[in-house]
């Protein structure tokens, strides 16, 4: 499975020029998981979040319960100028997962994640991006 991530074009040409030049690009994965404080319950959001320290770019993903992330995965990056062109990136996700917890719905929570950790990587003088690819819910079919 490959994610596609739509990127500012600084962000991508700068990726690019790396590409181009078959500059290694050091990474980091792992994943973020928000729950809520004294929470019994498996309700937790997970984000995988990719660090492409070479180029100071983080990427994060709100993903599914369901996806599994075994071996190495695969990302592309696109830009407005170059849709059709993607830059592909190998990475294997670490052992690590970060927890934190927060009282809140879903979206809340990740608003939450997606916010500490844009303030985090700001500090790091690294570009963060987050993306929800989890499944909209199923509507209550009970409910006229």
């Amino acid at each position: 499975m490959k994610i596609m991530c739509w990127l500012d074009s600084e962000d991508y040409w700068y990726l690019n020029s790396l590409n181009d030049k078959q500059a290694s690009i050091d990474f980091y994965a792992y994943i973020m998981e928000v729950e809520e404080p004294d929470s019994q319950d498996q309700n937790k959001i997970r984000i995988l979040v990719v660090e492409l320290i070479t180029a100071k770019v983080v990427v994060g993903f709100a993903i599914p319960d369901s996806m599994k992330l075994e071996g190495e995965q695969e990302l592309g990056f696109i830009c407005q100028e170059k849709p059709a062109k993607d830059i592909p990136l190998l990475y294997k996700l670490s052992d690590e997962v970060k927890k934190v917890t927060y009282s809140g719905d879903d979206i809340q929570k990740i608003e939450y994640a997606g916010f500490s950790l844009e303030k985090f990587y700001e500090n790091k003088e690294a570009k963060f991006y987050l993306y929800n690819i989890r499944p909209p819910k199923p509507e209550n079919q009970d409910q006229p």
